[in-house]
C-alpha cells in the first residue's frame, strides 16, 4: 500500500466516530462526509492528485456519477460516484429537488466502498459440484450457464408442464426491473410466479387497510408531519429502519408535536420520544380498542363525518350480518322520514384509480347519507316483502367495544388503563393527530388487526383525508410505480401467462408438490437463506422436492450456497440503467453506470434476454428492447396512474431525479373517496363476516405468551432490524463490523435473573422447530418476556452456524387469506432461552 493510502487509513481510523453520526441517521450535507478511500489492491489504488490540497482529504477521480443506493432500505439516497480508473474512490449524497432528501450513511458509503469489491462477490456463473449447502462450485461460462437453464426449464416443460419452473423475485434492489424480474420471467414461460408481499412480511398492515380503504397503503409525505399536535407511533422505529426520514420527526417536534412510541422496545425512536409505552407484544389492536371504548363512551367521535364518510349510517341485517339493501343502493334510517331509505354507491369512475389519486365529476345526490340519518339505534326494516331487524353498523361498531373498556384493555396488553385513556385524549384533544403505523405490528399472525383498529380510530374521529392527521402506513412512489404498471409492462410475451401462486405457501406447495410439480425455482434479489421462515423445514423437506435452485445475485449469500446454479449480478455501481423509487417520497430517479460490471456480473435484464435468445424468442418478445427504452415506453409511459405517465423522460434523464405528479405536500385520501365497493370508508367489512372480523378486533397471537405453549415456551422472540444493516446485506462489511462487530439477543434483567444469564454469556434459544446459539445482552431495554435477536446476521455469524431463522414459524391465517394472503410473522414466536 503506498505512503499516501496509508496516511488516508491513518486519517479514517481517527475519523470513523464520524460515521456514528451517520448510522444514527443524521442528514449531512457534502462537506460534512469524510472521504473514504477504497479497499482494493495497492496496484487498483488512486493515487492523490499532487494539485489537491494536503489534508482535504479530497481524492484525485477522472468523473462524478450520479446513482442511486436503494437496497431495501426506503430511503433511495442520490448518491455521487467519484470513480478513478473505473474504481470508486469515495461517494457522497448527490443533489435533490428538495434538500430534506439530501443525505447518505454509514450503510450506503460501506455498500459502495466495501460491498461492491466484496471478498463475497459472485464473480462467474457457479454450478454446483457438492452436496448441496456445501459451498462447493465449479466456474462455467455465460453460455454454458444458459444452455443450463435452458435445458432444465424445457425439460420440466415437456415432462411436467410450464408451471413446473417457477420464480420468486423480493426487493434487495429498489430498482423496478429487478423487483419485477421474477414475474416477467414466469410470464415469459407460462411458470408459477410466487408473490412476494406475505412471504416478505410487509402484507399484514395492507391487509389492515384493504378492507375499510380499499388500497394497500398510503400515507401522506413526511412534511405534512409539521403542524401536527400529536404523532402517535405503532411499532415504528424509524430512527433505524426509515433513518434517513427521521428528521422530520425532529422538525415536527421542534415545531411543537407530541411523539408518542408503542413498543415492547425501547427502541431508538422511543428514546426521542416524549412517552413511551411498552406493550405485550401482539396486542396493539386491544390498546386501539381500548381507546375508542373511552372515546365512543365520552361522544368524542365526529358524528357528520362518520354519516358522510363512512358506512358508520348504513344499516346491517342483525340475523345474516349483511348490509341492507334497497335494490342495489344500501339502506340507512331516515329519522326525519321515519323510514329506511337508499343510498347509492359512489359510481367506480368517480374514485381514485389507486395508485393514481385524481378523481372526476361532483358526486351523483344518491350517494348522500341523508343528515338525519340514525347512527345508533335497532330499526325495522320492510325490504322485498320481508320485515328483517336491522342496526346501523356504527352501533354494532359501539357494541363490539363494550368488551374493551380500558381496563379490559389493559387485563390483555398490559398497558395501564389510565395511559389508554390519556392517550386517547391526547389523540382527541391535540388536534390535529398523526397515527403511523409500521413493521413492528405488522409481523404477528394477527398482524392486519392493529392497522384495522387504528383506521377505525381515524374514521370514527374524523382524521383521515385530514391534513397533518390521518392513518399512514408506507406511501412513497415505491408502491406505486409498482401498483402502476401496466399490462404491457408485464406481458413481455403475447399470449404467454404465469400462474401466481402465495408465497407464504411456497414451503407448502413445493414440499407436497401440490396442486402440482414444482421442480425448479429461480430466486432474485432474495436472501431466504436468512430471511425465511423455519430453516430446518427448508432444508430438510422443501429444497430437497427441487431438482434445480437457481440463485441470481452479486454477493454468495447464505441462501446461493443451496443453490445448483448460482449467477452473478451487477451492483447498483455497475447498472447501464435503472429506474428506481422509494418508500420515503414521491421522487423517481434514475441509476448511471459508475464503474464496468466487474469480472463477469451482468443484470437481471441482461441474464432474461440471453436467456430469450437461447429459446428462440428473443424477437417476438419485448426482451428485445433496450433496457431503456422498455423504461420508458412500458413502466412510464404506459403507466396507469397519469403521475407517471405524465413524467418527461427526457428531463429524467437530464436531470437523474424528477418528482412523480402527485400533489405538494401530499395528504393521503384527501379527494375522500375511497376504492371499496361503497366508495366510502367501509368500517364495517360485510366480507369478513365468516371470520369475525366484520368491525376491527382483537384476538392472541399465533404463539402468544399466554396459550398453552407458553408453559414451555413463555418468552416471545422478535427480530427486529438494526440500524447497521439493511436485512442481511451489509452485516458482512468491515465498517459495519466496526460498529456492530458480532450479534447478541436482548433479555431484560428480569428473565436473565430468572434463568441465570449474564451480558455476554453465550446462550441457546429454542422451540420446537430449532435452535440457535448467540451472545446474551441483558438490558432494561426490553419488556419482561420479550427477547430480541437484531436480524440480518448470517449463520457463519453464530456459534455452531445455527440460526435464529430455524425458530420462526409460517402458519397460515385463514381470515388473511380470504383478504390477500397469510403474511409470515417472523416476530410471533414462542421460545425458551438456557445457558449453553
Amino acid at each position: 500500500m503506498s505512503k499516501t493510502n496509508r496516511e488516508n487509513n491513518e486519517w479514517l481510523a481517527m475519523k470513523r466516530r464520524s460515521f456514528l453520526k451517520l448510522a444514527a441517521g443524521v442528514a449531512v450535507g457534502t462537506a460534512s462526509v469524510p472521504m473514504l478511500a477504497s479497499c482494493a489492491p495497492e496496484e487498483e489504488q488512486p493515487q492523490q492528485d499532487s494539485n489537491v490540497p494536503s489534508g482535504t482529504g479530497q481524492p484525485d477521480y477522472d468523473k462524478i456519477v450520479r446513482t442511486v443506493c436503494a437496497p431495501n432500505c426506503v430511503g433511495s439516497c442520490g448518491i455521487n460516484t467519484f470513480v478513478k480508473d473505473d474504481t470508486i474512490v469515495k461517494v457522497e449524497p448527490a443533489e435533490f429537488p428538495d434538500n430534506a432528501y439530501h443525505r447518505i450513511c454509514l450503510r450506503g458509503i460501506s455498500n459502495a466502498m466495501q460491498r461492491v469489491y466484496s471478498p463475497d462477490r459472485v464473480k462467474y456463473p457457479m454450478k454446483r459440484v457438492g452436496e448441496r449447502g456445501s459451498g462447493d462450485f465449479e466456474r462455467i461460462s455465460w453460455e454454458e450457464a444458459i444452455d443450463l437453464i435452458y435445458e432444465k426449464m424445457q425439460y420440466n416443460i415437456d415432462t411436467y408442464g410450464p408451471t413446473a419452473n417457477s420464480f420468486l423475485g423480493m426487493t434487495g434492489n429498489y430498482g423496478v426491473f429487478p423487483q419485477i424480474m421474477a414475474s416477467l420471467l414466469a410470464m415469459t414461460y407460462d411458470g408459477t410466479a410466487f408473490t412476494n408481499f406475505g412471504i416478505m412480511g410487509d402484507n399484514a398492515c395492507n391487509m389492515g387497510f384493504l378492507p375499510p380503504l380499499g388500497v394497500q397503503q398510503d400515507a401522506s409525505a413526511w412534511e405534512d408531519l409539521i403542524g401536527s399536535k400529536a404523532i402517535i407511533m405503532f411499532g415504528c422505529n424509524y430512527a433505524e429502519t426509515n433513518m434517513q426520514e427521521m428528521h422530520f420527526i425532529f422538525d415536527a417536534q421542534e415545531a411543537g408535536s407530541k411523539l408518542v412510541v408503542v413498543d415492547p422496545r425501547f427502541s431508538r425512536t422511543a428514546a426521542k420520544a416524549d412517552r413511551w409505552i411498552p406493550i405485550r407484544p401482539g396486542t396493539d389492536a386491544a390498546m386501539v380498542l381500548g381507546m375508542m371504548n373511552h372515546i365512543v363512551a365520552n361522544k368524542k367521535y365526529d358524528e357528520a363525518y362518520i354519516r358522510t364518510y363512512t358506512n358508520g349510517a348504513f344499516l346491517v341485517d342483525t340475523e345474516t350480518g349483511k348490509l341492507v339493501r334497497i335494490g342495489e343502493d344500501y339502506a340507512v334510517w331516515d329519522e326525519s322520514a321515519g323510514k329506511a331509505v337508499p343510498v347509492a354507491a359512489v359510481p367506480d369512475e368517480m374514485k381514485p384509480a389507486y395508485p393514481s389519486v385524481q378523481v372526476s365529476g361532483d358526486l351523483p345526490k344518491e350517494t348522500e347519507v341523508p343528515k338525519t340519518a340514525a347512527l345508533l339505534g335497532a330499526f325495522t326494516v320492510e325490504v322485498d316483502g320481508r320485515s328483517v331487524e336491522a342496526k346501523p353498523s356504527f352501533q354494532l361498531l359501539v357494541e363490539s367495544l363494550d368488551a374493551y373498556t380500558p381496563e379490559a384493555a389493559s387485563a390483555i396488553c398490559e398497558v395501564p388503563a389510565d395511559d389508554i385513556v390519556a392517550l386517547a385524549d391526547l389523540y382527541t384533544d391535540e388536534t390535529p393527530a398523526c397515527l403511523r403505523v409500521s413493521q413492528g405490528t405488522n409481523r404477528y399472525w394477527n398482524g392486519h388487526l392493529p392497522t384495522r383498529a387504528l383506521v377505525q380510530l381515524a374514521a370514527i374521529t374524523g382524521n383521515i383525508g385530514k391534513p397533518h392527521a390521518n392513518i399512514n402506513w408506507a406511501g412513497g412512489s415505491l408502491m406505486r410505480i409498482l401498483f402502476a404498471l401496466g399490462p404491457s409492462a408485464v406481458t413481455p410475451r403475447e399470449e404467454h401467462a404465469s400462474t401466481p401462486q402465495p408465497g407464504s405457501q411456497w414451503y407448502d406447495i413445493v414440499a407436497s408438490q401440490k396442486p402440482y410439480p414444482v421442480k425448479l425455482l429461480w430466486t432474485q434479489n432474495y436472501g431466504w437463506g436468512t430471511q425465511g421462515p423455519d430453516r430446518n423445514r427448508m432444508i430438510d423437506e422443501v429444497l430437497p422436492q427441487l431438482d434445480f435452485i437457481i440463485v441470481s445475485d452479486s454477493i454468495m449469500t447464505p441462501g446461493a450456497q443451496y443453490a445448483d446454479l448460482v449467477l452473478p449480478v451487477t451492483s447498483y455501481y455497475e447498472e447501464p440503467f435503472e429506474i428506481v423509487t422509494a418508500w420515503s417520497s414521491m421522487y423517481v430517479q434514475v441509476r448511471e453506470q459508475a464503474i464496468s460490471p466487474m469480472f463477469e456480473a451482468k443484470t437481471d435484464y441482461q441474464i432474461a434476454q440471453m436467456l430469450a435468445e437461447r429459446f428462440g424468442i428473443l424477437e417476438e418478445t419485448e426482451w428485445r428492447l433496450d433496457i431503456e427504452e422498455y423504461g420508458r415506453d412500458h413502466i412510464l409511459k404506459e403507466s396507469v396512474a397519469p403521475e407517471f405517465a405524465s413524467i418527461d423522460f427526457e428531463e429524467l434523464m437530464e436531470k437523474k431525479v424528477v418528482r412523480a405528479n402527485y400533489p405538494e405536500n401530499y395528504v393521503a385520501f384527501e379527494s375522500m373517496r375511497f376504492q371499496t365497493p361503497s366508495g366510502k370508508i367501509e368500517l364495517y367489512a360485510e366480507g369478513l363476516t365468516d371470520f369475525g372480523e366484520e368491525l376491527a378486533c382483537h384476538y392472541e397471537p399465533l404463539e402468544g405468551n399466554r396459550n398453552e405453549q407458553a408453559a414451555v415456551y413463555p418468552l416471545t422472540f422478535m427480530n427486529c432490524r438494526t440500524v447497521y444493516t439493511t436485512h442481511s446485506q451489509h452485516v458482512q462489511l468491515p465498517w459495519i463490523r466496526e460498529v456492530a462487530p458480532e450479534p447478541w439477543l436482548e433479555i431484560s434483567p428480569e428473565d436473565a435473573e430468572a434463568r441465570g444469564i449474564a451480558t455476554d454469556d453465550v446462550v441457546e434459544v429454542f422451540n420446537d422447530r430449532g435452535s440457535y446459539k448467540v451472545k446474551a445482552l441483558v438490558t432494561p431495554e426490553i419488556k419482561p418476556g420479550c427477547l430480541n435477536q437484531r436480524q440480518g446476521w448470517w449463520p457463519k455469524d453464530f456459534p455452531e452456524e445455527t440460526h435464529y431463522s430455524a425458530l420462526i414459524q409460517m402458519t397460515l391465517n385463514p381470515a388473511q387469506d380470504a383478504i390477500s394472503e397469510t403474511n409470515f410473522a417472523p416476530y410471533d414466536n414462542l421460545v425458551e432461552v438456557r445457558k449453553a
